[in-house]
């Protein structure tokens, strides 16, 4: 096999490109990029010393693909896209709930709010991120304490202002803006001050907090003092992140690269208005054996997910070509210059070898953990595929019912991928049109609609997957897997019989039964345990909810359209729950006399015990 790669590379041509490395099972392995095809893809199959991580990956390939581009810089972001679609076992994955907090005030309204987010758009009207030792949401309340700005989504108009104020208004933690109580350029003022307070001048809000804190113990309200207090901590801990030597840096990440034998990882120091808000690490299988295209590969991927770019960049072991590139990229993919520094000497370069440091003994201290996570992750989704003789299992979906005595009966949809619960993509399904206690019709409606869905790319059902997933026995399987050959669709149906743990599949004509230690079966089992608690969960949901209803609809005066109006403020059954009598007061048409009737009956032994 390695004659005949050692053949093909000496057909590629000298350019710039993206190769794509993939296994016997033409699974996309690695994906990479090179300003000269041919010379790159060589030294993976050429005889000098390689790393173990490259000797790994490259004992694993049996052929190889590439794309030509017209530059390298475009080569960079192809490589981005691919890896995105491919997610190669061999780089670096960045995960999508991998999101820090940042505090932003949205400069687009009127009356600005001032809110936590997690996934930003842009850079622009974002403070943080809070990722150490700081808790971005008791910042924010600090921000509320000391300055009453509104917290509602309520479109302002000032040519036509409210009669009366919410109850946030009527005990004094907004200042009113929707009644005129406080004009533009009030509310602009403090929006001023809150940004000089996130931008590192505190002595303002440390003054209006320790007032407050003083009133309150004054007047023997000792737990809004206590809470005064906290907040008063949390600013503290803010200003002792500063970095004297970087107090005139706007915002700066700082990146360290540290490859083990068998794991790497690259840390991330995060710098806002001289701040040390946090670091983080990445841990990868990469094979890049030089520290100079793992960096710069690390780079793209990360602000290509995260996309907030700061506005400068401190990163040793790049070279001028690499600079280069990685402004380029950041100028076509951000329109934003990008200051890139290579520190030779100095406070930047110590700040650089302390996220090596800190990236080496995240390695040394994690490699064992990660390792045995990949193998009951991607090496359970390997073991299954060959087990099914599949060419690849990246996306299991696993099913389940629940009733109690045929009623209310419904159905879950989990999905796993890259050996990992998946949970938004999580569906729930009502049973339309079986009576009783029915599963195997049950499964037979649901796997209809959801492959209905997938046949029409219906939104959030367009993704086919690898395996589906059952709890049960041989009756369970051949319920589903002649639906699935009527549809034309080829899909490994699996039914996992919870008594002796035994396997039926399409795929094979006996039963399976692997040892409780094999790692195929404990991700199996973890698909079929989380499907049944998703499908658990909404039958009592659906119960909870119609014990709620029925005993609201007795209260004079409520509805359905009152009951609409509580999910819809209050979003979930746990919300309306726990809400308070003025904070369901808070809803349009909801007075205090009827609040407090709701709030009652909210609470009565009865609705308690559906709750």
């Amino acid at each position: 096999m390695i004659d005949k790669l050692r053949e093909k590379v000496k057909t590629l041509p000298m350019s710039s490109g993206v190769y794509l490395m993939k296994n016997e099972n033409g699974l996309v392995i690695y994906v990479g990029k090179a300003k000269r095809l041919r010379n790159r893809v060589k030294s993976y199959f050429d005889s000098s010393d390689k790393n173990f991580k490259t000797q790994t990956m490259a004992s694993q390939v049996y052929d190889f693909d590439y794309i030509l581009t017209n530059s390298e810089l475009d080569a960079f972001n192809l490589e981005n896209t691919l890896i995105k679609k491919y997610k190669p076992k061999y780089n670096i994955l960045l995960k999508d709930d991998k999101s820090f907090p940042y505090i932003f005030i949205d400069k687009t309204e009127a009356f600005p709010r001032v809110q936590v987010i997690r996934r930003p758009k842009s850079s622009r009207g974002l403070f943080g991120p809070f990722v150490t030792g700081m808790n971005a949401y008791e910042i924010l309340d600090a921000i509320k304490s000391a300055y009453p700005i509104r917290t509602c989504r309520m479109e302002i108009d000032e040519a036509k202002p409210r009669k009366r104020m919410c109850l946030h208004g009527e005990i004094g933690d907004c200042c009113g803006p929707c009644v005129n109580k406080v004009s533009r350029a009030e509310y602009d003022k403090m929006i001023e001050d809150i940004e000089a307070f996130l931008n590192g001048k505190t002595s303002h809000i440390k003054k209006a907090l320790t007032e407050k804190m003083t009133a309150y113990a004054e007047n023997l309200k000792f737990e809004e003092a206590l809470k005064i207090r906290t907040q008063l901590s949390s600013i503290e801990k803010l200003e002792e992140t500063i970095i004297t030597d970087l107090a005139g840096t706007k915002s700066a990440d700082v990146f360290g690269y540290y490859s083990g034998e068998e794991l790497c990882a690259f840390n991330v120091m995060m710098i806002r208005n001289g701040k040390d808000v946090g670091q983080s690490n990445y841990p990868s299988l990469l094979t890049e054996s030089a520290e100079n295209e793992a960096l710069v590969s690390f780079i793209a991927t990360y602000y290509l997910s995260t996309q907030v770019v700061p506005k400068e960049i401190v990163v040793s072991g790049i070279n001028e070509e690499n600079v280069a590139l990685l402004c380029a990229f950041f100028e076509k993919n951000f329109d934003q210059k990008v200051k890139i520094v290579v520190p030779k000497i100095g406070t930047k370069l110590k700040l650089c070898e302390n996220c090596k440091t800190n990236a080496r003994e995240y390695v040394l201290n994690s490699q064992d953990r990660i390792l045995r996570h990949e193998k009951l992750t991607k090496g359970a989704e390997e073991e299954l595929a060959q087990l099914l003789n599949i060419p690849n299992v990246s996306r299991i979906e696993g099913y389940d019912i629940s009733n109690i005595s045929g009623t209310n009966s419904v159905a879950s949809m989990v999905v796993f991928e890259d050996g990992e619960p998946a949970s938004k993509q999580y569906r729930k399904f009502k049973i339309k049109t079986v009576e009783g206690a029915n599963d195997f019709a049950s499964l037979e409606e649901t796997l209809t609609r959801r492959l209905t869905h997938l046949k029409n790319k219906d939104a959030g059902f367009e993704i086919q997957p690898d395996v589906i997933l059952i709890d049960g026995g041989l009756g369970q399987l051949h319920a589903v897997s002649g639906l699935i050959e009527q549809m034309g669709l080829d899909i490994a149906v699996i039914s996992l019989a919870k008594k002796d743990e035994e396997i039926f599949t399409t795929r094979t004509n006996f039963p399976i039964q692997l040892p409780r230690t094999n790692n195929a079966l404990k991700l199996l089992q973890r698909v079929r345990d989380e499907a049944h608690r998703f499908a658990v969960n909404y039958h009592r949901q659906l119960r909870q909810d119609k014990g709620l209803k029925s005993e609201l609809l007795a209260l004079e005066g409520v509805g359905d359209k009152r009951i609409q109006e509580l999910y819809k403020h209050f979003k979930t059954i746990e919300g309306i729950m726990t809400a308070s009598p003025d904070d369901i007061a808070e809803i349009d048409g909801f007075g205090k006399k009827l609040s407090s009737q709701i709030w009652e009956k909210l609470h009565e032994s009865k609705i308690k015990q559906h709750n």
